[in-house]
C-alpha cells in the first residue's frame, strides 16, 4: 500500500489537486467492494512551507502541513498556470524534492509540474514530457532533458511525467493501474465515464504561425510568414520564398530557421496541416477533398503526413474533435 502526498502551490490547478485524490480514492472503494487488489493507504495535500494556498481562480486550498514534514511513497506535483519561477527559485522546495526522490519518494508531475522535476535535477538525461504549449521553454531551460512532447505520459520508474493540464487525470489512472493493476484502472475509468487510452497529445497541438506584425525580430521573414499563410495550398519553392523576402536563398534559408525554428517546408507543413485539422472540425468535406483544399494532391501521403504530426488518422481526429451535431 501507498501513501501519497500532492504538493499545492499558489495558482496550481485546484481541480487537479482534488481530482488526483478523488480518482485514487474511487479505485480504493472499488478494490474494498470487490476484493480485488491493494487500495492506497492515505492521501494528503501538502505546500511548500505548510500554509494554505490559492488556486489558480482564487479558492483556497487546505493542507495538511508542509511537504518538509512528510515522506509519501508517491508524491503529485499539480498544473501551475501563470509564472513558475518564483516556485522554481525555492531553493529549499527542490532540495526537499530531490531529497525524497533519493529516499525512494516517486516523483509524479502533470503539466507544468514537470518543470519543477526537471529544475529539482530528476530528469537531467532522461525521456520526459509537459504540456504541448510549454516545450519550447522547457526545452530552453532544461537543455539536458529528452522533452517528447507529443507523448501523453512518461514513466521512468522513480518519476511520472504527464502532458497537458488534463493529463493529471491520465496520471491518475496510470498511478491506479501501475499500483493497483490494469482491471481497477479500467472498471475506474469506466465508472467516470473516462478515455483510459490517450498515448499522445499531439492531437491536440495548435500551431503558432507568429506571423510578424510590430516588434518582429525579421520583418523580411515576417512578410514571407504572412505569404505562407494566406496562399499555403499552393506549389512553394525556396527560391520562390527567397525571392519574396529579397535574399538570396542560402540567406533566406538560414534566417527563416533562426526567425521559427523551423525550414520552410516545416512551416508549410504545418500551416496545412492546421488547416486540414479545421476543416475536419467545421465541415462535412471529404478527408480526399480536404487533401486537395490544403494543397497536397496524393491522399494516400496525406493521411501518412497526418497521422505522423497528429498521432491519429484524419477520420480519427474528426470523429474526436468534430464541432458538427
Amino acid at each position: 500500500m501507498k501513501n501519497v502526498a500532492i504538493l499545492a502551490y499558489d495558482n496550481c490547478l485546484s481541480s487537479a489537486v482534488s481530482g488526483v485524490l478523488e480518482i485514487l480514492a474511487i479505485a480504493n472503494s472499488y478494490v474494498l467492494e470487490s476484493g480485488n487488489g491493494m487500495p492506497f493507504c492515505g492521501f494528503e495535500i501538502v505546500s511548500p512551507d505548510g500554509e494554505n494556498v490559492s488556486g489558480f481562480t482564487g479558492l483556497p486550498v487546505q493542507v495538511a502541513g508542509s511537504l518538509h514534514d512528510v515522506e509519501p511513497d508517491i508524491l503529485v506535483l499539480p498544473p501551475v498556470f501563470g509564472e513558475i519561477d518564483l516556485l522554481l527559485n525555492d531553493d529549499a522546495l527542490m532540495e526537499r524534492i530531490a531529497f525524497l526522490e533519493k529516499q525512494g519518494t516517486i516523483i509524479t508531475s502533470a503539466c507544468a509540474g514537470s518543470f519543477l522535476m526537471a529544475r529539482a535535477g530528476l530528469l537531467d538525461g532522461k525521456p520526459a514530457t509537459t504540456h504541448w504549449k510549454l516545450a519550447p521553454d522547457f526545452s530552453a531551460r532544461f537543455e539536458s532533458v529528452d522533452v517528447q512532447a507529443g507523448r501523453m505520459l512518461i514513466d521512468g520508474g522513480s518519476y511520472i511525467c504527464a502532458g497537458g493540464a488534463m493529463a493529471w487525470q491520465d496520471l491518475a489512472l496510470h498511478l491506479v493501474s501501475r499500483f493497483m493493476g490494469r482491471e481497477t484502472a479500467a472498471a475506474c475509468a469506466k465508472i467516470l465515464v473516462m478515455d483510459s487510452t490517450r498515448d499522445v497529445q499531439s492531437p491536440y497541438f495548435m500551431f503558432e504561425a507568429k506571423s510578424g506584425g510590430q516588434g518582429f525580430s525579421d520583418q523580411q521573414i515576417a512578410v514571407v510568414q504572412e505569404w505562407m499563410q494566406e496562399n499555403y495550398n499552393q506549389p512553394m519553392q525556396n527560391a520562390l520564398l527567397a525571392d519574396k523576402a529579397g535574399l538570396g536563398e542560402r540567406t533566406f534559408l538560414r534566417r527563416f530557421k533562426s526567425a521559427t525554428g523551423m525550414t520552410p517546408n516545416s512551416y508549410l507543413q504545418q500551416l496545412r496541416i492546421e488547416a486540414a485539422r479545421h476543416l475536419l472540425e467545421v465541415s462535412t468535406n471529404s478527408v480526399e477533398e480536404i487533401t486537395l483544399a490544403v494543397g497536397y494532391d496524393n491522399g494516400s501521403s496525406f493521411r501518412r503526413l497526418f497521422k505522423r504530426m497528429t498521432g491519429v488518422s484524419p477520420r480519427e481526429y474528426r470523429s474526436r474533435f468534430s464541432r458538427l451535431g
